[in-house]
């Protein structure tokens, strides 16, 4: 739900500030006065097309506010978005300048008008007497009709089946092409798979032979310092065995009259044996440490051979191995494709019959949606003095399998008796497709994940008794969703929960659109009275303005309202400022 908007030298707006609550808010005022200004800079929040010619006169920028109701939608694009989240509100800035490009801020971090769209994709249905948005959009009306039905259920048993399907398909892909190019991937992988066996790498390979190539590059140092150090150990003279053993053999004689030296004794032993153990290995190593020149040639021109391969296939030694398999594993396919496809064939025969059998529980599930939504919309035509109208949802199953079923999903209308129903978007036009808007909208009342609809001038073309009835609706569409009017009708108006008020007036020598809150009582009946008689508003049109309303609130079963105060607004929503957000 929108909850304010501010514009600022935007046309002949220099800056206007309006709240909105929830219900139905009518925006009445003379033709020309900026009525639908508002509703071009709603569309620029929304991510639409920008263009230089909006910005006023002698300014450089136009700037374009908005706050939304953070619904759980909301967040979780705020979310996938990486975009700050501040908790109830999403609050949507747009700059436009006259030379570069604009800006986009929401809840105050910059992003591209992309992003933005995105963000706000669903949140606001813009409906005017030229353009219907979605529900004259053929593309969408499966769309519309499934969520009417709430087909979530069938639709994702088809998906999953669907889904199957498609993965076999791959399989079966990933195995075609004529036989030249097969035999030419099965030598490619042959030729790969014998280098690499050629080689046989093991795992850990690498790191044992780097190991034994230092080794063998350093023997003669290793060799040295190890005799060196066997000396020290064990050598004639001074070595660490003959002093542990001679401090051992004093602390022995020293136990005998001092038993508390045990524990010392017990150490040295340790440590003597430590020592003639570290002799011993010492002595095998020098002995065996044997500088060989060949061996050194081998483990290099290995080591090599290895980090070549690996290089070649862009990985270290274990994903060497991994490519192993993998070669030999395609290679094994490849060379038995034939019988695999026959199993994939197979394979596919019985997951597209469980496929098409989804697809035909959904199609039936949505030709019983297509029947009551048909019926409910034709009513709604009736309302609205069309009951010989004819609507219907045509759901035409085919044999083309798609992510959401096999159904051509299509609205078909026709206003005169007597003529076959057509295509909507080709018969539906003025006050026609205004009023079947309405209906449309009134069955859709309920499933439609839209927040707020927007009617620009939607009830254009309606006049008469029949404006009361389409005023009603709209009034009954407001109960389910927030609904902002722009109208010319006085009926309509009557049903409002706020009425504002656009009007041009001269600042200086420069024209101007303002809005005012209109207060339930003579500041709303005057300006219906208005839109009865034009410019002069006499007793009579008075009058007849507030029968109009008297009218509209006995047709809901409310009291007629008493005049609200200006510092709140529809249901006591209260006026404050918009936040600035960058």
């Amino acid at each position: 739900m929108l909850l304010g908007l501010r514009i600022s030298n935007v046309a002949v707006i220099e800056e206007v500030e309006v709240a909105f609550g929830a219900g139905l808010t009518v925006l009445t005022g003379e033709t020309g006065a900026g009525k639908s200004i508002l509703v071009d800079a709603l569309g620029l929040l929304l991510g639409g097309r920008a263009d230089a010619d909006v910005i006023r006169a002698g300014c450089e920028e136009a700037s374009v506010e908005g706050v939304f109701v953070r619904t759980p939608a909301l967040g979780h694009r705020l979310e996938e978005l990486g975009l700050p989240d501040l908790g109830e509100e999403v609050l949507v800035r747009r700059v436009l300048g006259r030379t570069g490009r604009g800006k986009v801020y929401v809840n105050g971090a910059l992003v591209t008008v992309g992003m933005l769209a995105k963000l706000t994709r669903g949140a606001v249905d813009i409906a005017g007497q030229h353009e219907h948005v979605s529900l004259f959009d053929s593309g969408l009306h499966r769309v519309l009709l499934d969520r009417y039905g709430t087909l979530d259920e069938p639709l994702a048993a088809y998906f999953g089946e669907y889904t199957a399907l498609r993965e076999v398909d791959a399989r079966m892909d990933a195995l075609g092409g004529d036989e030249a190019k097969v035999r030419e991937r099965a030598e490619f992988l042959r030729f790969q798979l014998d280098e690499i066996s050629r080689l046989d790498p093991e795992a850990g390979e690498d790191a044992r032979l780097d190991t034994e190539r230092k080794r063998l590059g350093s023997a003669e140092k290793l060799k040295r310092h190890a005799s060196e150090a066997e000396l020290l150990v064990s050598g004639e003279e001074q070595s660490a065995v003959e002093t542990v053993g001679r401090a051992l053999g004093l602390v022995h004689d020293a136990v005998k009259t001092d038993a508390t030296l045990a524990p010392v004794a017990q150490s040295l032993s340790t440590a003597l044996s430590e020592l003639e153990e570290a002799q011993r290995r010492l002595n095998r190593y020098v002995e065996g440490l044997e500088s060989d020149p060949s061996r050194l040639a081998d483990v290099e021109e290995r080591l090599d051979a290895l980090k070549r391969l690996c290089r070649k296939h862009g990985t270290h030694l274990d994903g060497l191995l991994k490519k192993r398999g993998e070669l030999e594993t395609e290679l094994g396919t490849l060379e038995n494709r034939k019988e695999i496809l026959e199993e994939l064939a197979a394979e596919r025969r019985r997951v597209e019959e469980r496929t098409r059998k989804a697809a035909a529980a959904l199609s039936r599930q949505r030709t019983a949606s297509a029947v009551a939504f048909s019926a409910q919309v034709r009513e709604g035509l009736g309302g609205l003095a069309m009951g010989k109208a004819a609507f219907e949802v045509r759901v035409t199953p085919g044999e083309t399998l798609r992510p959401d079923g096999a159904d051509e999903v299509e609205f078909f209308f026709s206003a005169n008796p007597g003529e076959p129903p057509r295509p909507l978007a080709k018969v539906a036009s003025g006050g026609e497709a205004s009023r079947l808007l309405l209906a449309l909208k009134r069955a859709l009342a309920d499933s439609d994940g839209c927040g707020s609809y927007i009617l620009d001038e939607a009830d254009a073309g309606v006049s008469g008794a029949i404006a009361d009835v389409v005023g009603r609706m709209i009034k009954e569409v407001s109960s389910h969703r927030q609904v902002l009017c722009i109208t010319h009708l006085p009926q309509v108006a009557a049903y409002a929960d706020a009425h504002l008020l656009i009007r041009k007036s001269l600042k200086g020598e420069r024209t101007v659109s303002e809005v005012a809150v209109l207060e339930a009582g003579t500041e709303r009946t005057r300006e219906l009275a208005r839109m009865m008689s034009g410019v002069e508003v006499t007793r009579e049109a008075l009058g007849a303005a507030e029968a109009l309303v008297r009218s509209a609130n006995r047709a809901l079963g409310t009291p007629t309202p008493r005049a609200r105060s200006r510092e709140t607004g529809p249901e006591g929503t209260p006026r404050g400022r918009l936040r600035r957000t960058a």
